[in-house]
């Protein structure tokens, strides 16, 4: 065969060939990708696909997008069922509704939902980086719940504007989640550096499914009209569907950034002797070897699928990361207890009577230091949990402070077991983190949502067990 002068490529696949014809001109010969199926699907990937797809996104990209565009299409078409009952329950139809009350819950329910919108912005910003996952499905079943209330409101005239504002009140949750989370999600997916592209190819792709949703709904209503027992069941297998390609969705992303979650599923399994969080051994992560013992930590590809699906679940303790100090003491010499059995970076307490515990950071302090404390916060968590088996790492260093937390008596902080802590992680620390590198783990740049709360005080104050392992200073 004819060696070609060159090869033209779209993305990985190649579409033409050029060789030297007659006259010294260049020719142009279609390769197997020159069909006009071929064509088509190249022209959709164009309006479709980010540019350089699949290089220029993440592997999990296609999976995800796939489920998404199913759940765009259920809530396009549930979408469509709520907005009449939404018209019902307002008066259209009804010839003793007048254009003034109808307007006045219109104009209600965007009251509502600007009050809503920037409640929950401030309360829950912060924490919609870091559990994007868990957010980007709560939303959307908190969307199948306000298009519940929607369907439910002409039947209960009475109720039925109170059932209007709840539903609108909760679609705006879901407008400023999913709207974060998406943005949030696009930064994971883009890979060279096409954050924009990402976004506005994913705008397209739910464009269209909103598109096909429209036409499908044009048949679907007229076929649904007086018959509100047919309506309620194809309303409740759309919501079926939606959530299962929401959870499909969900579940199909792979991020590398440790989050509170994904640190403690890995955290996990690392002191338990590299078995996966689900019990099962774990054939790849990655090993790092110190202070005379070696921690394996799963990759993000195991983690991943075992994290949990919504915010809240999975932890034994609530975690305040960045707490002020009225919050972890409340005297001089609680203060003094908390710096000796800290670091130089940052001071941990621990309630445990109250499920509480909280890490003072020092004003100043890496930025590293979140991850070292949040670490080591996970790790008093881990061992107020069952006794570690018989083969985990570190077990014979760990197990004395698991005895001395269970004879902690209510209403005291454990600053024994906080000092003996501090100390086995300075050796800890450093081998765990460098387990989680070699696993594949992005701990660059950890998504923890700290509180802006920062300490100061002199470092001569320290403990003596207060230096970590890698701390250089």
């Amino acid at each position: 065969m004819e060696r070609p002068l060159c090869r033209e490529l779209w993305g990985p696949r190649e579409v033409a060939r050029y060789r030297e014809g007659p006259g010294g001109r260049i020719e142009r010969i279609r390769g197997a990708g020159g069909s006009l199926a071929a064509r088509l699907r190249r022209a959709a990937a164009r309006v479709l696909l980010p540019q350089g797809f699949p290089d220029s996104v993440s592997p999990d990209y296609l999976r995800y997008q796939c489920w998404d565009s199913g759940q765009a299409l259920c809530s396009s078409l549930c979408g469509a069922l709520s907005t009449r009952s939404v018209l019902q329950a307002v008066g259209v139809g009804d010839a003793a509704a007048t254009v003034t009350a109808a307007s006045l819950a219109w104009l209600l329910r965007d009251g509502v939902g600007i009050v809503t919108r920037i409640t929950f912005a401030w309360l829950q910003g912060s924490h919609l980086d870091c559990e994007a996952k868990q957010w980007r499905l709560a939303a959307d079943l908190l969307n199948d719940a306000a298009l519940a209330l929607e369907l439910l409101a002409p039947a209960w005239p009475r109720a039925g504007p109170a059932l209007l504002l709840l539903a609108a009140a909760v679609k705006c949750v879901v407008g400023v989640a999913g709207g974060a989370t998406r943005a949030a999600l696009a930064v994971h997916q883009a890979r060279s550096d096409n954050v924009a592209d990402v976004a506005a190819k994913d705008g397209s792709q739910e464009t269209l499914v909103n598109g096909a949703g429209l036409l499908l709904a044009l048949g679907l209503l007229p076929l649904l009209d007086g018959r509100p027992w047919l309506t309620a069941a194809v309303a409740a297998l759309l919501v079926a569907g939606h959530v299962t390609c929401n959870v499909g969705a969900v579940r199909s992303l792979c991020l590398r950034a440790p989050n509170r979650p994904r640190l403690r599923l890995a955290l996990r399994a690392a002191l338990r002797g590299g078995a996966s969080a689900g019990g099962g051994q774990s054939a790849g992560g990655g090993a790092c070897e110190g202070a005379g013992l070696r921690l394996q930590v799963p990759p993000p590809e195991d983690v991943n699928p075992q994290e949990p699906l919504l915010p809240g679940f999975g932890s034994r303790l609530r975690i305040h990361l960045g707490a002020p100090l009225h919050l972890l003491v409340q005297s001089e010499a609680e203060f003094r207890k908390a710096l000796e059995c800290g670091t130089e970076d940052y001071i941990i307490v621990l309630k445990p009577w109250q499920g509480w515990v909280g890490v003072g950071l020092r004003a100043g302090a890496p930025p590293e230091a979140s991850l070292r404390a949040l670490a080591q916060t996970l790790l008093l968590e881990e061992l107020l949990g069952p006794s570690l088996p018989p083969g985990a790492p570190a077990g014979t260093r760990l197990r004395p402070i698991q005895d001395t937390l269970r004879r902690c008596p209510r209403g005291s902080v454990p600053w024994a077991a906080l000092a003996e802590t501090t100390r086995v992680w300075g050796e800890l620390g450093p081998v765990l983190l460098g387990a989680l590198s070699a696993a594949g783990w992005e701990v660059e740049r950890p998504l923890l949502a700290p509180d802006e709360w920062r300490l100061s005080w002199p470092r001569a104050q320290t403990g003596a067990t207060g230096r970590t392992g890698n701390d250089s200073r």
